[in-house]
């Protein structure tokens, strides 16, 4: 594994990069679009086995996360308002691994967050991948534009750089609800659960302005008038928890596996695992989706 910086094309904003290779002959690419309030490191054990089947892996922390921050009191603000610059990122970390391998494919994995991030790069840029994989996916939210302007209200009146607690508890304060109290919404293992909270560059909130970049991905991930498809033969494989609350539902889950077929995407799959929730990739039975996830991609 090595880490690296890269300045970000969009606004120069320096970008912190991990990186594993194989010890033979790789088969492809696969980047990783990581989740909200989370952090490079937490997929490393992922990557491992990823590399150990034949792959070379790469993930950077987006803006406002891990290290791609200029301070760790800015965790959670994204620099900007215009949420292109994320996805403008995770173009340019993919752009740079496909200039070191150029004749491997690239397939891009994502999880949470992540996800809206990989939705809004395949708007432009899904001719430069071969496969994709969304875990954990936010579906339509049907208050996303409330929140939107109730973000832009607070603006003016907030400190930018400070957790706007009133927006997280609009987006997530129903989360906790559905489980057993002193249960993790995040993950049936509870093991995974207090290692996130005792984790400083997990266990923070949004700012206002993380939260508009977050509504303008959600907004823009489910406006397909705008789509430019020009791979739709596109393989997309979405995996998720049956009591993820952040799917919201069975129903929801499939509208959006439907909602990407009428985009124009011909080969989209989805699974749901049975009792398990958020964090598929750091439940106890991660190794099962691990093999699931390696299987999607070497079919």
């Amino acid at each position: 594994m090595k880490c690296f910086e890269i300045k970000s094309e969009f606004d120069g904003l320096k970008l912190e990069a991990a990186m594993i290779e194989p010890a033979g002959e790789p088969k492809a690419i696969i980047a990783i679009s990581h989740g909200m309030c989370e952090h490079k490191e937490r997929y490393f054990d992922f990557m491992e086995f990823l590399a150990e089947a034949g792959y070379v892996c790469v993930i950077h922390d987006h803006r406002g996360h891990g290290g791609s921050v200029e301070s760790p009191e800015d965790y959670g603000y994204f620099y900007t308002e215009d949420h292109h610059g994320i996805v403008e990122d995770l173009h340019q970390v993919i752009a740079g691994v496909k200039a070191e391998y150029p004749d491997l494919p690239v397939y891009l994995f994502s999880h949470s967050m992540g996800t809206l991030v990989a939705r809004c790069y395949i708007k432009k840029y899904d001719s430069e991948i071969e496969k994709l994989v969304l875990c954990g996916p936010p579906t339509r939210l049907a208050t996303v534009r409330f929140g939107l302007v109730a973000g832009k209200l607070m603006n003016p009146f907030v400190k930018k750089k400070k957790a706007n607690l009133l927006l997280t508890l609009m987006a997530f304060g129903s989360y906790p609800k559905k489980f057993p109290e002193g249960e993790s919404w995040l993950s049936k293992n509870q093991e995974n659960a207090e290692a996130y909270g005792a984790d400083p560059m997990c266990n923070f909130f949004f700012t206002t302005n993380g939260y508009i970049n977050l509504a303008k991905m959600q907004i823009d991930a489910f406006v397909n008038k705008d789509w430019n498809v020009q791979n739709p033969s596109l393989p997309i494989l979405l995996i998720a928890g049956s009591e993820d609350p952040v799917i919201q539902s069975k129903k929801l889950f499939r509208e959006l596996v439907e909602f990407l077929k009428e985009t124009g995407y011909k080969n989209v799959y989805h699974k749901l695992y049975t009792g398990l929730r958020h964090e598929l990739l750091n439940e106890k039975e991660n190794m099962m989706i691990y093999k699931d996830v390696l299987r999607f991609f070497e079919k």
